[in-house]
């Protein structure tokens, strides 16, 4: 990740989790703290984020953003997690809708196939567990266009919240499916959440308060990423699945929605140019100075 100031009084993002700043800590070094939005720092969703914390740090520790510490003074409740070695797919977004940062179709796809591929791993591994906070502030797109989580520790402190969709998508920018009663944090809520990671990266921004859950299909409908039209149809097929546009059940996990993706964005013989060429890119991005000069790729 680039670090743009190490002051601790300089939010590095805010959002509707709460505060994160790059701070030095005296034993840790550089560290990122998040400080919780109040909704998150009740007593009870302070022992809710423990318990997810220890449950993930000893079943798949490599999977997720390494949490080092949670405190508490008073009423506000902080994080200290390892800074990921990368960028949050929210700076890529950005970068992307401000035209800092140039990605070919076939870049893009190979990026969501590896957001893809992370999640459909948790799941695998996890079969019973949700991430349950899939936003792009919370997907790390590493050097080597290898994706990590992080954000993973909200599940259960999110759930006792008993929001509706549409305030869970206001406050905290996550995407869920319809449902009878309140939604469920689930690995089906991962797949929703998923296939909005994945919208937003192929429209090359993030979608706004104001796309979903009113208006997906619209965005869904804009997006081309080939010049094969079967191709494009069958990947806005795909994202209407994960997003659930049609009110039916398709991809009960990630496993199954990237199962789907491969046919859609199957290995070919530029495979190996494309992923040398998003790799430039991303590190440009993190403040790699680039080692060779793609001359499509455009990146400040």
């Amino acid at each position: 990740m680039v670090l743009q100031d190490n002051d601790q009084n300089t939010p590095l993002r805010e959002d509707g989790f709460g505060v994160r700043r790059i701070v030095d800590d005296p034993r840790l070094g550089l560290v990122e703290r998040l400080e919780l939005a109040p909704s998150l720092s009740s007593w009870p969703a302070e022992q809710a984020i423990r318990a997810r914390a220890a449950h993930l740090t000893s079943a798949y520790a490599d999977a997720y953003g390494r949490v080092l510490r949670i405190e508490r003074s008073g009423e506000s409740l902080a994080i200290v997690s390892a800074i990921p070695d990368g960028i949050p797919l929210s700076d890529v977004l950005a970068a992307l809708e401000f035209k800092t940062l140039t990605l070919s179709n076939d870049e893009l796809l190979a990026m969501a196939r590896s957001v893809i591929d992370a999640v459909a791993a948790i799941h695998a591994r996890l079969t019973t567990r949700s991430h349950g906070a899939l936003t792009p502030a919370h997907i790390i797109i590493q050097r080597d266009g290898a994706t990590i989580l992080t954000g993973a520790v909200f599940a259960e402190a999110l759930q006792a919240l008993e929001r509706n969709r549409e305030a869970l998508w206001r406050e905290f920018g996550l995407a869920l499916p319809s449902s009878a009663s309140l939604p469920r944090l689930d690995q089906r809520g991962d797949v929703t959440q998923l296939g909005a990671a994945v919208l937003a990266i192929a429209v090359r921004r993030t979608l706004r308060r104001d796309e979903y859950p009113r208006g997906t299909s619209d965005v869904v409908s804009e997006v081309t990423l080939s010049d094969d039209a079967m191709k494009n149809a069958r990947l806005r097929s795909w994202l209407q699945d994960t997003l659930q546009l049609h009110g039916r059940v398709v991809f009960a996990s990630a496993v199954e929605a990237a199962e789907v993706f491969r046919d859609i964005q199957a290995p070919g013989a530029r495979d190996e140019v494309t992923t040398l060429a998003l790799q430039t890119a991303l590190r440009q991005v993190c403040g790699v100075p680039k080692a060779d000069s793609l001359p499509h790729l455009r990146a400040s």
